[in-house]
């Protein structure tokens, strides 16, 4: 009999009481609530948990007022705590991570044991070891909903595994040795019907026929009983078989073993794998790119399934994207299969239908394996299917094959690539663990540049394996040049040809955008700007999405927007230089400015429509601009759409286009002030300054000098912030632009505001109120006295910055606004000591900045918020509140951090602990 493979006790440990251990002993991780803080952290190991998500996972839905600032005091002690067990716990830009190897955790251990366990020569022993593993509920005593969902997603993790080793049991012939196992795992699952096959399986083979349908029998009496269910096709077939002695194949029925070789490396999969045993239905469909391991998968887990399939296992290749052959009919692939099946050649039926129905026919009553591989559709598939089970079918296609799953109701496992640890595994696998780690950097850009697809990688492999003494470093460097990449890579493999079976089935027009979407300059694109790359109309271009991400060309991984790998996206790069006319190509770029400059314009007047606005030219032919519903679509327009925008601001430079290379700016301004993002927008700035000037058009100068000014206000260059705002103010003068006055005159209130000049602000504030007052712009005359209401507080005088705000508020129903009368109104309160209305007024303030997406405000206003709070004597909460303040301020990278850590400085925690 063998033993359990005993696995050394990670340092780790969440399958149970969470623990840590040094040298095999526990060491003290503190009391239950710090202990689920650590075990939030180990379950995404090395990877960063934002702060809000740690207190929704640790405390609830509903977490205490001071969960926060219990949350750091937790953190604090554990980052001691788990230093001596190997691990750091660091805290970085957006959260806190936890590092270690994350063999070191038993969660994680557990999965790559059980990774190893389907793909491994010591397949059963790496089982064992994982399900060794395992002292308990995992998170004992965790209570919260996060704790209990994630531990009933291992729960199912074990009982796959389980269940998988008790399959590799049988195999080996282990039923007798290891039956009380087989037994345990049907007893602990009494309802779960492969669990009771193995058990039947095991006490037949052991001599105990007796045993065996009395299991079948109780099995039937509880499934009808608590699910109203009767056994599935698997288990009623045992029982048959069982009944009747499990008798040998019928004499002269051949038992077909079609399968090719498994892989003989292959590399992570994990999730795949497991989705693949948890299959509901008789037909699978596994869909993805080219070149992403669809074929690999498949046989991998037939393989290791093929004794569950007794009757044999059929395959073939329908080179559905062959580039050399057409794709095989059905009536052909069903006459070899009735003859494997064996059909003598003279008796098989001289139709499609009749050799379909004859093939249903023979496995009615067998169980078997069909492997459909590299199928060009569904009606290619449809007359290949058996009618049902016992026999299972799986299909791999590039075809999404949505046919299968709507009409014959398929599973559908669509297959990304790999993730990039699973990516860094295979080229381990192929070129040995220490070459990998050697150059890690260089590792990195190679699974960058494959685009973790592994045909990709397995090139970069080959060519490294044939070359031992080439370093990584100069096959990162050879395939870093995106336009001799494809080359580098077709020097071992013809991984164009690869793509190519794919393109060559593309309707002209699809063909036509493949190609044009290759050079676009965002990570993903939405249907309008695909409509306008290719000059038609929106309702046109989802169709041609469409078509794109049914043959994996494209992905829609997030609903409405399409990426592509970035090896396909040279690819058509490539096809659209050999097959375009330049000028078209150029065109093409030219409708995509268009749709930027007048979809992002919708968007900024969503975002600040009291701003004066500008007036973009004319959309070209063939562009859709996209209709923006509200500021918060706007916001997440600009949120998948700014990196595009200052992309194609580039081009803009590039090809001459002035105008466009003034407003993209332009209409980025807003967004980008927001988002707390000032150099981007100064840089954006520039461009647009040097682009006016090349057109000598004052209006464009003085716009951009005023945004450059304020740009350079908020970014703290004082001298450069007043020589903008000057010129922008002697600008609009010259042009007789009064409006543009006005508006410069608020800005400058703000400039001399900075720098400590009250009464010169207050000076310009009150210009600029004068004009608005009289041309009726109320928003803006809202705007006008909230700055005077702050250069009041600045002057001590709290009272009429209470009154300007209280006029402020009446005249304007603008967010920004409001949340600048609200912040203003608590800047007062706090200045006449009433600080509980104060910290009420702040607190609205942030809550309006945040429904803004206006982070460096929401920031400062916390600031506000702690200030008022110490003030009222509430230290505690004015160090929670610092602290969020500073944490969104260093993400932004502000030099208010320091402002900020010096308040934290000034109130130790230790004076805080106390307040109730």
């Amino acid at each position: 009999m063998r033993s359990v493979q005993r696995v050394p006790s990670p340092a780790f440990g969440v399958l149970g009481t969470v623990q840590a251990l040094v040298g095999g002993e526990p060491v003290d991780v503190g009391q239950p609530r710090q202990r689920s803080v650590l075990a939030a952290l180990l379950v995404d190991v090395n990877r960063v948990v934002p702060a809000d998500e740690l207190v929704d996972r640790v405390w609830g839905e509903l977490p205490p007022p001071r969960a926060r600032h219990a949350l750091y005091s937790h953190l604090s002690r554990l980052r001691r705590a788990v230093a001596p067990a190997g691990a750091a716990l660091v805290r970085r830009a957006g959260g806190y991570v936890l590092t270690a190897d994350p063999s070191s955790v038993d969660l994680h251990l557990f999965r790559q044991l059980c990774a190893r366990a389907r793909t491994g020569d010591e397949a059963l022993e790496a089982a064992d070891g994982a399900l060794a593993l395992w002292r308990g509920r995992p998170f004992e005593g965790a209570d919260t909903p996060w704790f209990a969902e994630v531990a009933a997603r291992l729960d199912q993790e074990r009982l796959a595994a389980e269940l998988h080793r008790n399959d590799l049991l049988l195999c080996a012939g282990l039923h007798a040795d290891r039956l009380a196992d087989i037994v345990a795992t049907a007893t602990a699952h009494p309802l779960d019907e492969r669990a009771a096959c193995q058990v039947v399986l095991a006490w037949y083979r052991c001599g105990r026929q007796a045993e065996a349908l009395a299991h079948c029998r109780a099995t039937r009496e509880r499934l009808a009983e608590e699910l109203g269910a009767d056994p599935g096709p698997e288990l009623r077939e045992l029982h048959r078989r069982v009944l009747v002695g499990d008798p040998p194949p019928v004499p002269g029925r051949p038992v077909p073993r079609q399968l090719p070789p498994a892989p003989p490396r292959f590399t992570g999969r994990a999730a795949e794998l497991a989705a693949l045993d948890r299959h509901g239905t008789a037909l699978v469909v596994v869909a993805g790119t080219g070149g992403v391991g669809k074929t690999a998968l498949a046989l991998r887990w037939a393989h290791d399934h093929a004794g569950r399939f007794p009757d044999g296992q059929l395959y073939a290749d329908l080179r559905g994207f062959d580039p050399t052959h057409a794709p095989v009919p059905p009536e052909a692939v069903l006459r070899g299969f009735l003859e494997a099946l064996g059909v003598p050649a003279h008796n098989l039926p001289p139709g499609q239908e009749e050799a379909a129905a004859l093939y249903r026919s023979l496995l009615a009553d067998r169980r078997v394996l069909v492997l459909l591989d590299n199928a060009a559709d569904a009606g290619q598939v449809v007359p290949l299917l058996p009618g049902g089970p016992p026999c299972l079918t799986l299909v791999t296609s590039r075809d999404r094959m949505t046919r299968l799953v709507a009409e014959q109701g398929a599973d559908h496992l669509g297959l990304d690539v790999l993730t990039g640890p699973e990516a860094v595994a295979l080229l381990a696998e192929r070129l040995g663990r220490d070459r990998v780690d050697a150059e890690p950097r260089a590792v990195a850009e190679l699974v960058e540049h494959s685009a973790r697809l592994p045909l990709a990688l397995s090139v970069v492999a080959a060519r490294a394996a044939v070359n031992r003494g080439f370093p990584l470093r100069a096959l990162a460097d050879e395939l870093r040049d995106e336009h001799i990449r494809l080359d580098a890579l077709d020097a071992v493999l013809d991984v164009r040809a690869v793509f190519a079976c794919s393109y060559r089935v593309l309707s002209p027009d699809a063909a036509r955008l493949f190609r044009l979407l290759g050079d676009h300059p965002g990570a993903d694109v939405d249907a309008c700007a695909a409509a306008s790359t290719a000059g038609v109309p929106v309702t046109r271009a989802r169709a041609l999405l469409a078509e794109l991400s049914r043959r994996h060309l494209v992905d829609e991984r997030v609903p409405h927007r399409y990426r592509s790998h970035d090896l396909l996206r040279a690819y058509a790069v490539e096809l659209a230089r050999a097959h375009e006319d330049p000028q078209d190509l150029v065109a093409a770029r030219a409708r995509l400015a268009d749709h930027y400059l007048h979809t992002g314009y919708a968007a900024e007047r969503r975002l600040a429509p009291h701003w004066p606005p500008i007036t973009p030219p004319p959309p070209r032919d063939g562009v859709t601009a996209r209709q923006v519903s509200g500021y918060d679509e706007a916001m997440s327009w600009f949120d998948a759409e700014h990196t595009a925008v200052l992309a194609v601001l580039d081009d803009a430079v590039r090809h001459g286009w002035h105008v466009h290379a003034w407003q993209l700016p332009w209409v980025l301004t807003s967004y980008l002030n927001r988002r707390g993002r000032w150099r981007e927008k100064a840089a954006a700035l520039r461009t647009a300054l040097a682009a006016a000037q090349r057109l000598d058009d004052r209006d464009a100068l003085a716009v951009t000098h005023h945004l450059l000014g304020r740009t350079a206000s908020a970014l703290g260059d004082r001298d450069a912030a007043l020589d903008h705002l000057e010129r922008a103010l002697a600008l609009h003068r010259a042009q007789g632009d009064r409006r543009g006055e006005a508006v410069v005159h608020f800005s400058l209130a703000a400039e001399h505001g900075q720098r400590g000049d009250p009464d010169r602000a207050a000076a310009h504030a009150r210009r600029a109120l004068a004009f608005h007052t009289d041309s009726g712009e109320r928003t803006w005359q809202g705007f006008d006295l909230i700055a005077l209401a702050w250069f009041a507080v600045g002057r001590g005088d709290h009272a009429a910055a209470l009154a300007h705000c209280r006029e402020a508020s009446a005249l304007t129903d603008d967010r920004d606004g409001l949340a600048h009368c609200a912040q203003i109104t608590g800047c007062a309160h706090h200045g006449l000591g009433e600080h509980a209305r104060a910290v009420t007024h702040h607190s609205r303030a942030v809550e309006l900045f945040r429904l803004l997406g206006d982070r460096y405000r929401e920031a400062w206003g916390l600031v506000l918020v702690g200030d008022a709070q110490r003030a009222a004597g509430r230290e505690r909460s004015a160090r929670e509140a610092w602290a969020q303040a500073l944490e969104l301020l260093e993400r932004l990278g502000h030099q208010d951090c320091a402002a900020v850590r010096e308040r934290l400085g000034q109130v130790p925690v230790a004076t805080t602990a106390g307040e109730a």
